[in-house]
């Protein structure tokens, strides 16, 4: 409870901000006050029509990814990226976690990044029964949320379909820099959480020598 009331307050901030900045740069006799509210209202009318065109992107991964699921795709999948997994995860030995995270990094390597958040949601909520509902994050966790977040993508559907809708000439553009990128930020991802699960080995080897 104490992250999402942190992030409440980040919210509030940032909207009064916004606000404070839109008065500051009113002129005394209030004009533009018409303006800002019309743009306002149009923003949400904009966001409710973005939302909507991926609810189909999100409708297609996700029973697609259900249905590799249970036909058995996704544990020859698991099968096969075994020694990757277990480079990532040395310690985690459940299956079903494994493949949960596996449908996870399936669905962001395909661009579908909104679909992705719903299994990697289960598998994280898997991870942290896993480690007992500690406050304190497991390795495997850092791990899966590191790597989960900065994923390579082959095809970033849902960035195409938004330059797409804003009128980009050749919105598949982004293919190769997107690449590119996502693979430069797991790599450093990967590394970075390995030098921290060194640091905190070290730290408790030294406790434990102290005692």
């Amino acid at each position: 409870m104490s992250g999402v009331s942190c992030l409440n307050k980040i919210w509030f901030g940032m909207l009064a901000m916004g606000f404070l900045c839109y008065a500051a740069g009113q002129s005394p006799s209030g004009e533009g006050f018409g303006n800002f509210t019309q743009g306002m209202l149009q923003s949400c009318e904009d966001a409710v029509y973005f939302v909507l065109g991926l609810v189909g992107i999100m409708g297609l991964w996700s029973g697609f990814m259900n249905i590799a699921r249970g036909s058995g795709l996704i544990h020859a999948l698991a099968n096969r990226s075994r020694s990757f997994m277990k480079y990532l995860f040395p310690k985690e030995k459940n299956e079903e976690t494994i493949m949960m995270m596996l449908m996870g990094f399936a669905a962001n390597i395909f661009g579908a990044g909104n679909s992705a958040t719903v299994f990697s949601l289960q598998a994280m909520r898997m991870l942290d029964e896993e480690n007992g509902g500690r406050e304190e994050a497991s390795d495997e966790m850092c791990m899966f949320a590191a790597v989960n977040m900065s994923m390579l993508q082959l095809v970033p559907i849902t960035v195409i379909q938004i330059r797409a809708d804003a009128g980009s000439a050749a919105p598949e553009d982004i293919i190769l820099p997107s690449v590119l990128s996502g693979a430069a930020a797991t790599a450093v991802s990967i590394l970075l959480c390995r030098c921290c699960e060194r640091r905190a080995a070290v730290r408790g080897r030294g406790r434990l020598s102290a005692r």
